[in-house]
């Protein structure tokens, strides 16, 4: 299932009645079952519904068909919709667009082509992308490159000690060293004073990606960056508006709320 196929469809009871309709949908943590659904009545107020009263939601369908249940706080985790995704050194690999769940779950990443699987990312506040067993084996591995350069043998380790000058004929000799005198001339590396460690400088830290949950409460006052259009290709918002409620509950009715919502906070085409 597609976390963004649940998205401002409407919810019905198994009688027909109108419950309201899913503003926001939470998976689990390993991202293979549904959590439970954010949804808003006909008068706009908020409820949960868990995920064991979902009777059924499949992607083709219209509606959420649902039972009576309700929780007093949501469970899972925020959907990771919308939400920068890196790669394990660092590298952007792009905004992610959807989240496919079941037993083989994944996130599809707005700028790949093929979705990456669930168990090799970290969901946070971003998203951290591992490499895969096959990439890991034949990574280059970094041992025993700090044993290059090194030079063996017993020889080589030793240091030359200091000859010791014998006093010429009619010459005094010279008074006997102290011990940290005769430490200063045999290791004379060792004994001078060492440079104080230097910091390095600091690093500009980035700024942090501004991610969105996909909500009506971010959407109003924003501008739409790009238009939206029903399933007959009549414009439910066009680029440039600001949102309103009403724009909301167009888009509800139509089934376009998660397009409004991504067209309006991202650069997702959807």
């Amino acid at each position: 299932m597609q976390l963004s196929s649940l998205i401002g469809k409407p919810i019905l009871t198994r009688a027909g009645d109108a419950l309201g309709y899913v503003i926001a949908a939470r998976p689990t943590r390993d991202l293979k079952k549904l959590a439970c659904l954010v949804c808003a009545d006909g008068d706009e107020n908020d409820f949960i519904l868990p995920a064991r009263a979902v009777l059924s939601a499949p992607e083709t369908a219209d509606a959420v068909i649902a039972g009576g249940a309700r929780l007093n706080a949501p469970t899972g985790i925020p959907s990771p919709i919308g939400k920068r995704a890196y790669s394990h050194t660092g590298e952007s690999l792009g905004t992610i667009s959807d989240v496919l769940l079941g037993e083989a779950s994944a996130l599809v990443l707005s700028s790949a082509e093929a979705p990456i699987m669930a168990d090799r990312a970290v969901i946070g506040e971003t998203v951290i992308v591992y490499p895969d067993a096959e990439q890991r084996r034949h990574a280059p591995s970094a041992r025993g490159s700090a044993r290059t350069g090194q030079t063996g043998g017993k020889s080589a380790q030793k240091r030359p000690k200091t000859a010791q000058t014998q006093p010429q004929e009619g010459e005094s000799a010279p008074p006997p060293m102290s011990a940290v005198g005769r430490a200063e001339a045999d290791f004379p590396d060792t004994m001078s004073e060492a440079p104080p460690p230097q910091t390095p400088p600091k690093r500009s830290e980035p700024a942090p990606p501004q991610h969105f949950r996909i909500d009506r409460t971010n959407l109003l006052g924003r501008r739409l960056k790009k238009s939206v259009y029903d399933e007959t290709g009549a414009p439910i918002a066009r680029a440039g508006e600001r949102i309103t409620p009403e724009i909301v509950t167009r888009a509800r009715r139509k089934n376009r709320l998660l397009a409004l919502t991504v067209n309006t906070l991202t650069n997702i085409d959807v």
